[in-house]
């Protein structure tokens, strides 16, 4: 994931009423258990994650229980006082660290 740096588009597809039109389908997915999170380049002091980790069987069961055009991210998004509380703590990491 890249935490909102690139925003995938909703697939739509134009039928051509001069020519037919053939479509394949193919799914390919990580093993259930595979964790799912934020690639480190994309997470800055600035621009901390957006998203908590999860695994892939995580998503498949939010996909479930949503319709088909609800956003399953939403459902592991960081809540804004999770960024306060992991700011607190780099904080007091950083003040104690200077203490040894």
């Amino acid at each position: 994931m890249t935490n909102g740096r690139f925003v995938s588009v909703r697939h739509r597809a134009l039928a051509n009423s001069k020519r037919p039109r053939i479509s394949m389908a193919y799914f390919a997915a990580p093993p259930l258990q595979a964790k799912i999170t934020v690639l480190d380049q994309f997470v800055t002091q600035s621009r901390p994650n957006l998203y908590r980790a999860f695994t892939w069987a995580e998503y498949k069961k939010a996909t479930y229980s949503l319709r088909l055009g609800d956003s399953r991210l939403k459902l592991f998004r960081v809540v804004e006082e999770d960024h306060e509380i992991a700011s607190l703590d780099k904080d007091l990491q950083h003040q104690t660290s200077f203490k040894h």
